[in-house]
């Protein structure tokens, strides 16, 4: 198939337009009182800022690029994995769910078996600890407790 940098001009005025609408969220944002200096007002501004800038960046350099055959499979496969992870966040809990992201987000970009199984479970429980321990935001922990 021919090469195409509509994607990209695409893809990153949709991220300038998120990353503005998040400044201005930010900007709107009332906070009846300032918890720490910084505020909760920081957190949208800062994200905007950078979809604003990676938007522009992406949209005013576009790359040319070419789809293949098994590209829209991949997508495809990424994309239903994403679907999938909020109906079983909950009954199997956030190890697992994300450890079944991981792996079928991995398979997608051609990645070995074994590393794609030993990664995504090294990566949800390391997640896990940094924020269901490390900061105590609960976390689903489904029937295995975790």
């Amino acid at each position: 198939m021919a090469a195409s940098t509509t994607f990209d001009r695409i893809s990153g005025m949709i991220l300038l337009l998120i990353g503005a609408g998040a400044v201005w969220h930010g900007y709107r944002l009332e906070v009846a009182f300032a918890a720490d200096p910084v505020g909760p007002k920081a957190f949208p501004i800062i994200v905007g800022i950078i979809l604003v800038l990676s938007g522009a960046s992406i949209a005013l350099r576009p790359e040319a690029m070419t789809w293949e055959a098994g590209d829209y499979g991949r997508i495809l496969l990424v994309a239903a994995s994403a679907l999938l992870y909020p109906f079983i966040l909950e009954p199997l809990g956030f190890v697992p769910a994300t450890s079944v992201l991981g792996f079928l987000c991995a398979k997608a970009f051609k990645g070995r078996t074994v590393p794609a199984i030993v990664g995504s479970i090294a990566m949800a429980v390391v997640i896990f600890i940094l924020i269901d321990i490390g900061l105590g935001l609960g976390l689903p922990r489904g029937p295995l407790g975790v």
